[in-house]
């Protein structure tokens, strides 16, 4: 009777040992499905941190596209009413040399004074070019002069005006710009090639 005790004790902890190891393995089985879970958690985590990066970039990058879409977004009717302005201007010139139309040449100031108002609220500023340093940037160097009597690359006479609109360029001025003689040793000045000739 012992020995059937003994053995339904024997077959008990057999049976429970393979209970635990079924359970030990079905908790790994779980564990290891969590760190996969946890894995891809973290994975569709970081997508999501991308996503949210990137959004935000295109928000600030649409934003600043809106912003600068409102400050010059009347670009092309300044720059259309720029040659009105000119031309009126260039009309005051001609008739201020006729002192007998003083009304006409009131009258064209009061209307270039009132437009200049109105484009230079919407931001149009003149360039003043004269004595300053060329910039590709800003200027439109359309003849250069070789002389001694300032810098090199100075501005010498502006043959066109040009715009800046809230500090962009939108018609660079046309301009002279000086460039420094060059010395040819090879070329004497004329009044030294006189004298050679005539002896």
């Amino acid at each position: 009777m012992d020995e059937k005790l003994n053995e339904k004790q024997e077959d008990m902890k057999e049976r429970e040992k393979v209970i635990v190891e079924e359970k030990l393995s079905e908790l790994e089985i779980l564990r290891q499905s969590l760190e996969e879970k946890k894995d891809l958690a973290l994975k569709y985590y970081n997508q999501l941190l991308c996503l949210k990066a990137e959004f935000d970039n295109y928000r600030k990058r649409m934003e600043k596209e809106k912003t600068e879409l409102i400050k010059f977004g009347n670009n092309d009717i300044v720059l259309q009413l720029i040659p009105i302005l000119e031309d009126i201007e260039k009309a005051q010139a001609v008739i201020e040399e006729d002192k007998k139309i003083k009304h006409i040449i009131a009258g064209l100031k009061l209307i270039y004074n009132n437009l200049f108002a109105v484009l230079k609220k919407e931001g149009l500023k003149k360039q003043e070019v004269i004595g300053k340093i060329f910039d590709p940037n800003l200027h439109h160097a359309v003849m250069n002069v070789e002389t001694d009597e300032c810098e090199d690359n100075e501005i010498l006479e502006e043959l066109q005006k040009g715009y800046l609109l809230k500090d962009k360029v939108i018609r660079p001025a046309m301009v002279k710009v000086s460039k420094k003689a060059t010395k040819n040793e090879s070329n004497p000045p004329k009044a030294e090639q006189e004298q050679t000739s005539n002896n």
